[in-house]
Order: structure tokens, then sequence, then C-alpha cells
């Protein structure tokens, strides 16, 4: 799991366009494992507080899973964000770990 997680905190910082919305990988988070792509520009929304009430404005994020919905693959996102050849080797660490099909 260290060797994935590795791979996956290199992508901190890492930029791509993808369907349209300029992103940039802001954070790794160890359950799942996940990735939280940001969004670089565009409308802002409400981010609500740990009670659901509005806090503030700000760009939008998404949380990925590692795997597609299918979990037969990386997630498209992640694979463009990744690019050659690192998502190979995100590949490769998911198959030792018996992730992959």
């Amino acid at each position: 799991m260290k060797d994935l997680l590795k791979l996956l905190e290199s992508l901190i910082g890492r930029e791509a366009t993808v369907d349209g919305i300029h992103c940039e990988v802001i954070e790794i988070l160890e359950a799942g494992p996940r990735v939280v792509v940001g969004q670089m520009d565009g409308e802002h929304v409400i981010q609500p507080d740990q009670h659901g009430e509005p806090h503030r404005r700000v760009l939008q994020t998404f949380t990925l899973p590692v795997l597609n919905d299918e979990a037969t693959d990386i997630h498209p996102v992640i694979m463009t964000m990744a690019g050659e050849p690192l998502s190979s080797r995100i590949r490769e660490a998911l198959l030792e770990q018996h992730r992959l099909p």
C-alpha cells in the first residue's frame, strides 16, 4: 500500500484539463485510497461547514476513487492526470495488491 500511496502522492500539483475543466491534484486520501482534484478556474460553489450550513465560496473539488466504476482499471481522470509512464506504475502497484483483475 505504501508504494501505491507514494506513486499517488507524486500526482500532487499536477494539472490537466479533463472534460473542459482545468484541474489540479491537491491531496491524496489514504482511505480508499482516493485522489482529491480541485478545479482551477470557473464558478465558485458554496462550501458547507460540518453542520451543512453555508460557509464560504470556493472552487469545486472532486474526490475520486483510484479505480474506475467497474474496478477494472485506473479511474480515467486519474489516468489523464498521471499520464504515462506513471499510469503504468500505478497499475502495476494495483496489480501487486490484487486490486485489479
